[in-house]
């Protein structure tokens, strides 16, 4: 039992190793592969929030936003304090112009580290971002 647990265990790694030399290599779709496989065959907690977070960078590179800010919301499932994710799902939530959800991510980022300058400078962008998209959005209600 224990053999076929290390060699599930070193199978995992070798993917895992595999996909970081892809993405490495520009190869995104590939390591993308390669992350997926290595994540069904995890077993720990660290291990599937590192895995998550790989495949999000995978999508983000990939330009797919939607299924990057879903692997982050994985990795925030595992781990809600997870500021990496956090702020990856804000940026990518942004990008989709989504800016109450990202909003709400920021918030969050604040409540974790209320003294960071990032975090502060990024809600107000957001909310320069939001007001300017509800301002666009009255006047064309009114034309």
């Amino acid at each position: 039992m224990a053999a076929a647990a290390a060699v599930v265990a070193a199978t995992t790694l070798n993917k895992i190793e595999r996909a970081h030399q892809m993405y490495r290599e520009g190869l995104h779709e590939e390591a993308l592969g390669f992350y997926t496989e290595a994540l069904a065959m995890a077993k720990t907690r660290a291990q599937k929030i590192a895995l998550h977070s790989n495949r999000a960078a995978c999508y983000l590179k990939l330009h797919d936003f939607d299924k990057a800010a879903k692997e982050c919301t994985s990795v925030l499932e595992l781990d809600h304090k997870h500021t990496g994710a956090l702020m990856l799902r804000a940026q990518t939530l942004v990008t989709l112009k989504e800016y109450h959800s990202a909003l709400f991510d920021v918030k969050r980022l604040m409540e974790l580290n209320p003294s960071s300058e990032v975090y502060r400078n990024l809600e107000a962008r957001l909310k320069t971002q939001l007001e300017s998209h509800l301002l666009r959005y009255l006047n064309l209600k009114q034309s």
